[in-house]
């Protein structure tokens, strides 16, 4: 451009308020942070969406949610604005009491909000001494226009914590939908998700943050059209099934609401499925191994597949389905993805809970490929169950059944050109 100047617009000065306040664009957060972000977003949709909305937060500190409690009491007025309550709890079962109370407000005379969001907040040993109250919190259910959402800090590495975390297991017990978030953006995405699932199911709606991503920071888009839910209807007894939490829970009424329990899990199952949330992200021609993978072991295993050499000059040549909802999987999804395949490897922290999820999924199905992951067809140990994944021991196990198979390729070729 002879003889022209170009002129830049000035940036817009970027200020440490942002991570909370900017409404569209990127924003550098911390996984808690991210987490703080997450109920502010949230309560704007609301707004935008025409409903009278607020937040009750509770719960106990612990790592690796350690600093989550601060960042929410430094909001000051911005937490006022979006009318969220913070109430620290004495122990963990007496935050998950007030916020399974959170859900009775409609049931109140003369409501001030159309529907509150409670949002509880422990570590993997919280939730075990939670257990009895969330599992009534639970079955009680959620308002369609407050939820629930549990925050769930996993320790796998004993970092700092006295025991190691897994959750899941525990929560998939409760029958409560679990979410796994592998990196802050994720974290911001699936959390909007989670949300969105309790309110349509009636259910409890966890997300399982481990430190790698709750310590981690990077940069995240923001803005309140990036989650846009899509909400399963779901027939049941001749009409569309909505939950209306109730507090009586003795019997006949509490065997009703655990015959609830059914249509709710569905609903759960139907939203993962209607919102894309467990998709294969990479499909190469001819692929006869799959691999399933969640939460942070996703990015262990990219950086493993780098390790082996694959990229976008050569693919890796698997099928791979990233799960976001962990529980209840959805049974499709899964035979989808099997469909073809002849070998299934299941990468995950401790576990095996997907690895049986995945078999439970194909089981007595048109395609039934072995599914090995804690351990291989023979017995042997091949992912270990404790500790956390790194990428070079994904890269180990997987390196070794992707030789064998090219080995067995060259074989098959040889033969068929004699």
């Amino acid at each position: 451009m002879s003889g022209l100047s170009v002129i830049h617009a000035p940036a817009r000065p970027v200020t440490l308020a942002d991570r909370y306040e900017l409404a569209e664009g990127r924003v550098l957060l911390s996984g808690v942070q991210a987490l703080v972000r997450l109920l502010l977003d949230q309560h704007r949709a609301d707004t935008r969406a025409g409903l009278r909305s607020a937040t009750l937060v509770s719960g106990y500190q612990g790592s690796p949610l350690g600093g989550f409690d601060k960042e929410v009491a430094r909001l000051g007025p911005l937490a006022a604005a979006h009318h969220l309550v913070h109430r620290p709890a004495v122990n963990e079962e007496l935050g998950a009491t007030a916020v399974w109370g959170s859900q009775l407000a409609g049931t109140l005379p003369r409501p001030r909000y159309d529907g509150v969001l409670g949002v509880w907040y422990g570590k993997s040993p919280g939730v075990d001494r939670s257990a009895d109250a969330i599992r009534h919190g639970n079955l009680l259910g959620t308002d369609p226009r407050g939820g629930v959402l549990a925050l769930v800090g996993d320790d796998p590495a004993c970092k700092s914590s006295t025991v190691p975390g897994a959750s899941e297991e525990l929560l998939a017990a409760l029958h409560v939908p679990v979410l796994a978030p592998g990196s802050v953006q994720e974290a911001l995405d699936l959390g909007r998700h989670a949300i969105a699932c309790s309110r349509v199911s009636g259910l409890w709606a966890a997300l399982k943050v481990v430190t790698a991503v709750a310590d981690a920071s990077a940069t995240a888009v923001v803005g309140l059209d990036r989650v846009q839910p899509r909400m399963p209807l779901l027939e049941w007894e001749g009409a569309p099934y909505v939950h209306r939490p109730t507090g009586h829970l003795l019997a006949p009424q509490s065997v009703e609401l655990e015959r609830t329990l059914t249509p709710r899990l569905e609903l759960a199952k139907q939203y993962a499925r209607l919102n894309g949330l467990n998709a294969v992200t990479h499909d190469a021609p001819g692929a006869r191994l799959g691999v399933v993978v969640h939460g942070s072991a996703r990015h262990e295993l990219h950086a493993a597949l780098t390790a082996l050499g694959f990229g976008e000059a050569m693919p890796a040549p698997l099928r791979l389905l990233e799960v976001g909802m962990l529980f209840p999987l959805d049974d499709e999804a899964v035979r989808d993805f099997a469909a073809g395949l002849d070998e299934i490897v299941v990468v995950e922290e401790k576990g095996p809970f997907l690895e049986r999820l995945v078999k439970e999924a194909l089981y007595g199905g048109r395609a039934t490929p072995p599914v090995i992951g804690k351990r291989d067809e023979r017995g042997a140990p091949l992912l270990a169950a404790h500790g956390t994944l790194d990428a070079d021991a994904i890269a180990r196990a997987l390196g070794a059944r992707l030789l064998a198979r090219a080995e067995r390729d060259r074989a098959a070729d040889t033969g068929r050109g004699a």
